[in-house]
């Protein structure tokens, strides 16, 4: 009985390391390497330069020739303004004053994302082993999400409080 147990561990332990090492935590089923024909869609109409051997390097945090300002165009793209001279309302100042009293960390994007990838390094013994494809997204943060109705009664027996929950 051991054996066999044991054999079938070892079995599953040999199929998932014949898998790829590509770390993704969605597991959308792309269906190859190949290009995505409708992953750009451009938003200016598409030239030839005149001369092709004399073309820019590419360089990802600038521009290039079909996209000179491709940050400025998202933010405009989705209703902001780089402009950096419109102030904040002063209605809002009291809140940013507020959620800022302990300090603004500049770097918290990339403190956050290392953060993650200890934790999915930490989680990637248990989620590494996969016979089907399965997306293992909300089984590996299960512990972090909160639940809204136990949130509510937390906070209700605090004392605070709370906008009334639907019935879902």
């Amino acid at each position: 009985m051991i054996f066999r147990v044991s054999g079938i561990f070892v079995i599953i332990f040999l199929l998932s390391a014949c898998s790829s090492d590509d770390a993704r935590l969605r597991d959308l089923y792309d269906v190859g390497t190949g290009p995505e024909e409708f992953a750009v869609l451009p938003s200016k109409p598409l030239t030839i330069p005149s001369n092709l051997k004399n073309l820019p390097v590419p360089d990802l945090a600038a521009g290039n020739l079909a996209d000179p300002t491709p940050k400025r165009d998202l933010i405009e793209m989705l209703g902001g303004s780089i402009d950096n001279s419109i102030s904040i309302p002063e209605k809002d100042k009291n809140l940013l004053k507020y959620v800022s009293r302990a300090g603004v960390d500049a770097n918290i994007r990339e403190e956050l994302a290392e953060e993650d990838r200890k934790f999915l390094r930490r989680m990637g013994v248990l989620t590494s082993v996969k016979l089907f494809r399965v997306d293992r997204y909300n089984q590996i943060y299960r512990k972090m999400t909160l639940s809204a109705p136990k949130e509510l009664e937390r906070w209700r027996s605090l004392g605070v409080r709370t906008p009334s929950m639907s019935s879902e």
